[in-house]
């Protein structure tokens, strides 16, 4: 888990990107990224979502998705969270729980569910 707390809110994704890339180039990485697509999913949105996922695959990102939006084809990946409107606490609270307490980032969680994986 990274060791800056640092909590960034973006009212745009132009604003969003700027943060993180300012973020990135001094190599901090955020451990967690929430992004909410509000009332509807934007194909903007959507491509935004993906650099994300490709470009900094050590951060944890939920995704708060409108209740009638399908899931991303590529969306079945175990590093991936996507809650769907209107967001129940209790799956908020499981979620936190994973990225935050369970799971130092989405490459372990992909390694502790690897077949050789044995604990320790």
């Amino acid at each position: 888990m990274a060791d800056d707390s640092t909590l960034y809110t973006c009212n745009s994704i132009e604003s969003a990107q700027s943060l993180l890339e300012s973020a990135l180039i001094i190599g901090q990485s955020p451990a967690l990224i929430i992004f909410d697509h509000a009332d509807h999913a934007t194909e903007k949105n959507l491509s935004f979502s993906k650099e994300l996922h490709n470009g900094i695959p050590e951060s944890w990102i939920i995704e708060i998705i409108p209740d009638d939006m399908p899931l991303p084809e590529d969306s079945r990946d175990d590093s991936t969270f996507w809650i769907r409107r209107p967001v129940s606490e209790d799956e908020w609270y499981a979620t936190l729980e994973n990225v935050l307490q369970k799971n130092a980032c989405p490459q372990w969680a992909k390694w502790t569910r690897h077949k050789s994986y044995k604990g320790f």
